[in-house]
């Protein structure tokens, strides 16, 4: 018992000295297709992050995260037409995030976690990013160094207007749908995901592209402000 009990506390420990090396917590990151089991091992060793959902992450760990993040709010992406999200969609606008293995799948790490950030705009475009050992990339390649260095996507995302489905729309052309299990947490719908009317997405994951294996669960960062 003492035993578990301490390999617990232990397991906490190396996952608060991950939380709590977050720092610069803006960052987007910008995929290029590329077969996964050729770079996996390159990427792995480079330090560079493949964006993808998470598992399931509760509140209490949510917080414990953005007690240590930033809250700046991230600006509007530029070069880009606002298309204001309708106002049943707007109670959904913040920022959403969960916890992943480092599998070595979705991100190119082995050991460890990482998390998952999903960011809602209100112009209707969305970000992604990744933080693992509070290292933050963008375009999977160079860690962001300053706020100005930040490359913004044009990711968008809607939700229809049952407000039972998000849906975000990659600028590499694929889809992923998450069901609304509330207005604080978003499961990701794999079934939708995977559809072989998916065209797209199916030929991006034949290449490579990060895909989920498992309904991951978002939580809705409370604390998280944007400025108007």
């Amino acid at each position: 018992m003492k035993s578990n009990v301490s390999h617990h506390l232990s397991g906490l420990c190396r996952l608060g000295f991950v939380l709590g090396s977050v720092a610069g917590l803006i960052a987007c990151d910008d995929y290029q297709s590329k077969p996964l089991p050729d770079t996996a091992k390159t990427l792995a060793q480079d330090g560079v992050v493949i964006s993808a959902a998470n598992e399931s992450y509760d509140t209490r760990n949510a917080k414990s995260l953005t007690q240590t993040a930033t809250y700046k709010a991230l600006p509007v992406e530029p070069n880009v037409d606002p298309k204001p999200v309708p106002d049943y969609a707007k109670s959904y606008v913040g920022r959403y995030l969960t916890q992943i293995d480092c599998d070595g799948r979705f991100a190119p790490c082995t050991e460890g976690k990482s998390v998952f950030i999903l960011t809602l705009l209100p112009d209707g475009t969305v970000h992604r990013s990744i933080v693992h050992y509070g290292k933050v990339f963008v375009n999977n390649s160079r860690r962001v160094q300053t706020e100005s260095n930040v490359n913004y996507r044009k990711d968008r995302w809607m939700i229809n207007p049952e407000q039972t489905e998000l849906i975000v729309d990659h600028k590499e052309g694929a889809k992923f749908y998450y069901t609304i299990k509330s207005p604080t947490h978003l499961v990701m719908n794999l079934e939708k995901i995977y559809d072989e009317k998916e065209r797209a997405n199916q030929q991006l994951f034949d290449q490579g592209y990060p895909a989920p294996s498992k309904a991951y669960e978002l939580v809705k960062d409370s604390e998280f402000k944007m400025t108007e």
